[in-house]
């Protein structure tokens, strides 16, 4: 499967944090977050997501061993939401969104 993703910050190589959108073929816009602060897990984790404006999304958690960067983001999303290619597009802010 193919979907869309979007980051809000220029991406590097390891980023303390990473925040964004994704959206599957035919769905909404969801929102992911990836943060350094929570980085006490044995294996990458993702955690969903529902926030007050009622936007679904997830939380990344990743081990220290891991960087926080968009080759890891989109591989654990691949391996969770089962989508084979990513397509980077300029999609909503994720601040936005929540």
């Amino acid at each position: 499967m193919r979907a869309e993703i979007s980051y809000d910050l220029v991406m590097d190589d390891d980023m303390p944090f990473v925040e964004g959108t994704y959206r599957q073929p035919g769905g909404a816009w969801q929102v992911f977050i990836v943060s350094a602060s929570e980085r006490d897990v044995p294996a990458p984790q993702v955690v969903p997501r529902r926030w007050e404006s009622r936007v679904t999304g997830v939380f990344i958690r990743l081990p220290r061993s891991e960087r926080i960067n968009a080759a890891t983001v989109e591989r654990v999303l691949s391996e969770t939401l089962g989508v084979s290619e990513w397509v980077r597009v300029r999609g909503p802010d994720s601040m936005q969104l929540r």
